[in-house]
């Protein structure tokens, strides 16, 4: 043959020695769950979080320049948002008509129409979204920008008077400021609030009932006092919680007073440092071994949140008090959490290693938690979507390959995607 096979799939071949067990089950369902189908739909660049509209059976993938739609019915792509710089996440409003898509490069978050997928408006943020979340009480947007990296050459890192940030934690990253959250209203499609937080915010969830959580990962802050002197203040991880109606009415009011400005600018909110404001925002610490917690999930009626730690554990808390309800194994790179609230069952998506899903069973009156399956599913299958009508788990990758025909040895080998290869799982019993 003239031409060697030019890619060799590594879909099976991970070193044992590189790879944690996948953990045992401590219960097992009497259905077990599987991979009931794929469907490739191709596509290019990396992708991030999926959200699901139950109502239209519709799957939202945020996929590099695109938003991918996804009829779950017949498995076949029905259209795509296109004209981001690079997509991370969608929410959906509660009436079926729109649909918020942040674009994080481009500093903004697009409004879409979910019935003709057209761009209706872009609101200008000022800071890099990527996770995003509606709010159907107050009909509020929030839009969550982690902390930014110090630079290299950042004159708070190489000041003659300055300690860095990281010396004493080398493993935490220094970060030049506060996390920001955009607040926008979803009726006008103007920006209201810009909400300065500490730690490096990751991923948000309302509850249904007025708030808003956030997941913020341990960091080390630059501060500068009034000489102008930096010092460094380690931010333990922690799940921010927000009052949606109270930054609403605290928002409006300042607005409305400075409504002979005729300015447009939002009301900024510092809560960063030793800033509080009482009954507007509060925090829930986490364990210090959940460092760098990722994706989450709200029981808003039992008031529970199930956090992913990236650490294989999933944390149960306590919303009201912050209590640790139960510690669970999950798999490496657990990112997303997603929940069920019709059948108890919370997801966990974890894209390291050999990919896994682990499946947890929740028994709300004991306030019991247990693994009930650990399934195998794909390498960088991080991200998922729960569609609570049907009981299904859509998860999303793709595959990655060495091109053997290219001089050099097993050292040399360079694995990139494998163009078009870009699939669905469909998860069921």
């Amino acid at each position: 043959m003239s031409g060697a096979l030019p890619f060799c799939l590594l879909l099976c071949l991970p070193l044992a020695a590189q790879v944690a067990p996948i953990p045992t089950a401590t219960a097992l369902p009497s259905s077990p769950f599987y991979i009931k189908k794929s469907w490739p739909i191709g596509g290019n660049g990396n992708w991030d979080y999926l959200t699901m509209d139950t109502t239209a059976q519709r799957l939202y993938i945020a996929h590099g320049h695109a938003v991918q739609v996804v009829d779950v019915d017949s498995g076949e792509a029905v259209g795509e948002i296109t004209g981001f710089r690079e997509a991370h996440a969608i929410a959906l409003d509660d009436s079926g008509s729109f649909g918020y898509i942040s674009d994080g490069p481009a500093d903004a978050v697009a409004v879409f129409d979910r019935r003709s997928l057209d761009v209706l408006a872009t609101v200008a943020i000022g800071c890099s979204p990527r996770s995003i979340a509606f709010e159907p009480q107050n009909r509020l947007v929030f839009a969550v920008c982690g902390a930014s990296l110090a630079e290299p050459g950042d004159p708070s890192q190489t000041a003659s008077h300055a300690s860095p940030a990281n010396a004493a934690h080398p493993r935490l990253p220094a970060y030049t400021g506060p996390s920001h959250v955009a607040v926008i209203d979803a009726l006008r499609n103007t920006l209201i609030a810009d909400i300065m937080l500490d730690g490096d915010l990751r991923f948000a969830q309302p509850d249904a009932y007025g708030h808003v959580y956030i997941t913020a990962a341990s960091a080390i802050a630059a501060r500068v006092d009034r000489n102008g002197n930096v010092h460094s203040e380690i931010v333990p991880p922690h799940i921010a919680g927000l009052n949606a109606a109270g930054i609403s009415d605290a928002a409006r009011r300042q607005i409305a007073i400075r409504a002979d400005a005729a300015s447009d600018a939002p009301v900024a909110f510092d809560w960063s440092g030793i800033q509080r404001s009482a009954g507007l925002f509060h925090t829930i610490p986490l364990p210090s071994s959940c460092a760098h917690p990722q994706g989450l999930a709200v029981d808003g009626k039992d008031l529970r949140i199930f956090a992913a730690c990236n650490d294989q554990q999933l944390l149960v808390l306590d919303s009201s008090g912050g209590q640790v309800v139960a510690a669970l194994v999950t798999g490496p790179g657990d990112d997303v959490i997603g929940y069920d609230a019709d059948r108890g069952l919370i997801y966990s998506a974890n894209g390291g290693g050999y990919g896994s899903l682990t499946i947890v069973r929740q028994d709300a009156n004991t306030d019991s938690y247990a693994v009930i399956q650990n399934l195998s599913t794909m390498e960088r299958a991080r991200t998922l979507a729960v569609d609570s009508s049907s009981g299904q788990v859509y998860l999303v990758t793709d595959l990655h390959g060495a091109d053997i025909s290219r001089p050099g040895g097993i050292g040399t080998l360079r694995f990139d995607p494998i163009r078009d290869s870009f699939q669905i799982m469909v998860v069921g019993q």
